[in-house]
Formats: C-alpha cells, structure tokens, sequence
C-alpha cells in the first residue's frame, strides 16, 4: 500500500525485495478509491528505458498506466525495465440497487 506522494524509487526499491510481479495498491485522494498497479518483474526482454526522472512520485506512474492501459517503466536501481499495467476500476451501479423479485416469480 503506498500513497500518491511517496517517490517511485523508494516503492520500487521495496518492490525489488520481492520475487516476482507485484501488486501495488494506492487510495486516491480525490475519489477514495482503491487503484491497483501489476507490476511485472523487471525483464532483458523489455526495451530498457530511460530511468525515471529522480523525483518522480507513485501517483505519476498510477495516471500514466491508468491513461495509457500500461507502461514500460526503470527507477535507478533496475538494469532492466518492467511495465505497471492498471487494473481497471470496477463500478457497477447495478449493484448499489435493491434487489426485487417481479411479482409472480420465484427465486
């Protein structure tokens, strides 16, 4: 669980302790929803990108994603590149609505 303002080289850095892709959780102070980041393992295959810029916060890299469906992304400590792919927010409206039965049927 992270916050928007946190530097992305300091989540990464604790993402690296763990093998494997992660998933990344964020509350979005505007919204007070519950955003997640897939982050993969960093990967040779990956093109390597220029490293993010020294500064640059989490919540940047969460509206990147969510904008583009996912980014190819290095902080300083990684060699190679990873991506983070948005998990889409789901809202259904029709889950907020009571449910009734017709008159007649059966459950």
């Amino acid at each position: 669980m992270t916050q928007p303002a946190e530097k992305l080289d300091d989540v990464m850095g604790l993402v690296s302790v763990h093998q494997g892709p992660v998933l990344v959780a964020l509350t979005d102070p505007r919204t007070d929803v519950l955003k997640f980041l897939h982050i993969s393992e960093t990967s040779p295959a990956l093109e390597v990108v220029k490293e993010s810029e020294q500064g640059c916060l989490i919540g940047d890299l969460f509206h990147d994603a969510e904008h583009c469906g996912m980014k190819t992304f290095r902080v300083k400590y990684w060699k190679h590149s990873a991506v983070a792919h948005a998990i889409p927010f789901f809202a259904d409206n029709e889950l907020a609505k009571p449910f009734h039965t017709p008159a007649g049927s059966a459950i």
